[in-house]
């Protein structure tokens, strides 16, 4: 998995939660940013070692990292929210995260196209397909985090209370956070940084 020398996404993950802390006039409790980047950490290789184990049923490994990625976007968001008191229902919090993620998920369709591909073939595929739901699951859930503590930001900042806003205008507020951010750059850092577990 990945480790904090190699993990290229930190520094967005981290100024993100930093950005979040300050919008919410909590820059008292120092320890909070490296709190909130450290929950995306988490729940990106958590997705990771997850679909990697999905990746060895054939046929069905890219449909099985999606669902796996999703429980670990939904849970993140949820843990993300608790660090900051941000009192969301949980059936909101799966709804933002399946916005968001669905959002960024055009992006990794080919990826998981191909480890399906893979994983008719025994062995080296199975190890392929592994691999690519890996590193698919893993970027995923790290730029669904970034855009989550972005999304926070915003809203925040516009003195918007998220917790009394409609769930299409939170839909319609996170797309605007993903055509602004140059989340391209996010997800090919994720991928760069994301070690499958041999290595």
């Amino acid at each position: 998995m990945s480790t904090d020398s190699d993990f290229g996404s930190d520094d967005f993950i981290l100024q993100a939660a930093e950005g979040l802390v300050r919008v919410l006039n909590r820059t008292v409790d120092a320890n909070l940013p490296r709190e909130i980047a450290d929950i995306v950490k988490f729940h990106s290789v958590g997705a990771a070692a997850a679909a990697v184990a999905s990746g060895w049923v054939p046929g069905f490994g890219g449909l099985a990292a999606t669902g796996i990625g999703a429980g670990f976007i939904w849970t993140m968001y949820g843990r993300i929210n608790s660090k900051i008191g941000l009192p969301f229902s949980e059936n909101v919090v799966k709804s933002i995260a399946t916005g968001i993620a669905t959002n960024l998920a055009a992006g990794f369709t080919g990826s998981l196209v191909l480890s399906t591909l893979f994983s008719f073939f025994p062995g080296i595929g199975s190890v392929g397909a592994s691999a690519i739901v890996g590193g698919t699951c893993y970027a995923l859930t790290l730029a669904s985090g970034f855009v989550y503590l972005k999304l926070l930001t915003k809203l925040f900042l516009s003195r918007q209370d998220p917790a009394q806003m409609d769930l299409d205008s939170l839909k319609d507020a996170a797309s605007q956070v993903i055509a602004s951010e140059n989340i391209k750059d996010i997800i090919s850092n994720a991928k760069a940084g994301y070690k499958p577990p041999s290595e």
